[in-house]
């Protein structure tokens, strides 16, 4: 069967005998309930063909169900549909509001109306009204957001869009007998909109256990309907099929909603069984340049975002005009939760890049940021730094280091210690391998971690000193203790932030 990628429509789908991971009973209850919901992903992790999925079961469409789980489970019955999908207006070439009269007048054009009314408001009334003498009307909602989030930058068309959708959302609370469900889908909950102030009746489910795997794949999803694309795979890299499952897991699996369960954005895995490459490809649909910028002026040091700590507000709702990086990383799908820790006095989330995919990419779009060098210069660069380090060759490795950073320019190098490691941070996560810093132990904390096949790299940083009083605190810290299976080696380094470059380095194999 054919790999859907980039499909959103379930009919087209299913039709062209494409491969649907089947999530109707995730769906059903919320079909059977009807009620009000919202429900918040990232771009690209299938909340489109969910949509699709769910209009497509409120039409009536048994036929489209054949061997899922609802066909057997669901009593299909026809209701009106109205399908608003954001993502599809052009509200860029012309007004919001024609956009949303032209859908309007669509939607009762294929139900055999026509529509008086000439504004967003007054034709989503009309439209819901004359629906409901044919029965209580279903409302789906696709990426709500976007005319709101596509003009984060541009003030006045983005206080306008807000305006006109707080007027058309306003629409469905006094219309609430007319409905029988709405359910609303976008990245985030945007702060003054009536939407969640005005409809106090809907459900945030974003973060409800039940449904963390409503989108993305699961691996035993994965193993389930992909197994000859995964054979594939493993001859491609000719590896037994355990180690390519666990090389996918390290670089796709890990978002996940509720700590226990997690998934792979199905975008970005569908890609990968299309053409078996280790690399970043839900990123390179859209690089997050304005995030990148925010993370760097806001002076985040880049190797926290392995291990922070936030409470439940901003990780699902938005300001607009004070944007918040964590909370925007988190909703764009840059950051996912690790672990959630409730008490009487409120719950506290902990959060990390989700996997090798996200952590690589945003590593490399802002070391980009932060030496202002080009992408082709990061990419060739993290290719000779992990060969130097597979060989061990230091003085090639550091040497090389220096010759980056001697063409980043002294106005924007501040002479700080911690912009120093986070440009070392970045420059060895963007080779691929496993590098984790500030890595905390029962005797201190090592600056840096890196993971090379059968062997561990303890680095030691120090600004002024020499290199034999870091290898020594490495020694006299026991900063290998607790490592195992592997060789290991400490390497004390000095940076000198006057002339922003290594003066100096020793290694010693510790064990």
């Amino acid at each position: 069967m054919r790999l859907p990628i980039g499909i959103q429509d379930f009919e087209l789908l299913r039709r062209a005998n494409m491969v649907y991971v089947d999530k109707t009973e995730l769906i059903a209850p919320l079909l059977a309930e009807g009620g009000r919901y919202f429900f918040a992903r990232p771009r690209r992790f299938g909340k489109s063909l969910l949509l699709s999925v769910m209009k497509a079961v409120f039409e009536g469409r048994k036929d489209l169900f054949k061997d899922l789980w609802l066909e057997e489970h669901f009593e299909f019955k026809a209701r009106p549909v109205i399908r608003l999908d954001f993502s599809r207006l052009d509200f860029q070439g012309r007004s919001l509001e024609a956009s949303l009269v032209d859908s309007f007048q669509q939607t009762a054009k294929e139900y055999g109306l026509t529509l008086q009314s000439n504004t967003p408001k007054s034709a989503f009334e009309e439209l819901i009204t004359k629906l409901s003498k044919i029965d209580q009307v279903v409302v789906l909602v696709d990426e709500y957001d976007q005319p709101i989030t596509d003009f984060l930058f541009e003030p006045e068309k983005r206080n306008h869009h807000q305006t006109v959708l707080k007027s058309v959302y306003g629409v469905l609370k006094p219309l609430d007998g007319y409905l029988y469900q709405v359910f609303i889908t976008g990245v985030s909950k945007i702060g003054k909109l009536s939407l969640f102030s005005d409809l106090n009746n809907i459900q945030d489910i974003s973060l409800n256990p039940k449904f963390s795997t409503l989108c993305g794949y699961t691996s035993s999803e994965i193993e389930r309907y992909f197994p000859d694309y995964l054979e594939n795979a493993a001859t491609i890299f000719n590896v037994p099929m355990t180690e390519l499952w666990n090389a996918i897991q390290y670089w796709y699996n890990g978002y996940s909603w509720d700590t226990v369960q997690k998934v792979y954005c199905s975008f970005s895995f569908l890609l990968f069984l299309e053409n078996p490459e280790f690399k970043s490809h839900w990123y390179e649909t859209g690089t997050p340049t304005f995030l990148i910028e925010m993370i760097k002026n806001a002076q985040i040091d880049p190797f926290s975002f392995e291990n922070l700590h936030s409470d439940a507000q901003p990780l699902v709702a938005t300001d607009v005009t004070n944007l918040d990086p964590i909370g925007l990383m988190f909703q764009t799908g840059y950051l996912t939760i690790t672990k959630k820790i409730q008490s009487m006095v409120g719950t506290e989330y902990e959060l990390s890049y989700p996997n090798q995919e996200v952590r690589v990419a945003f590593s490399r779009g802002l070391l980009e940021e932060y030496s202002q060098l080009f992408p082709s210069t990061i990419g060739s660069f993290a290719l000779e730094l992990r060969k130097f380090l597979y060989a061990q060759d230091f003085t090639a490795l550091f040497n090389r280091i220096n010759q980056i950073l001697a063409s980043i320019p002294y106005e924007i190098f501040p002479k700080k210690e911690t912009y120093a490691h986070s440009l070392l941070h970045l420059m060895f996560v963007s080779t691929g391998l496993r590098v984790q810093s500030q890595v905390q132990t029962s005797t201190g904390r090592i600056d840096m971690l890196i993971e090379i096949q059968d062997q561990f790299l303890i680095l030691e940083f120090k600004i002024g000193g020499s290199s034999e009083e870091a290898l020594r605190q490495i020694k006299d810290k026991e900063y290998a203790k607790g490592l195992s299976g592997k060789s290991i080696v400490g390497v004390g380094v000095v940076f000198d932030l006057g002339s922003k470059s290594i003066l100096e380095w020793k290694h010693e194999v510790l064990s």
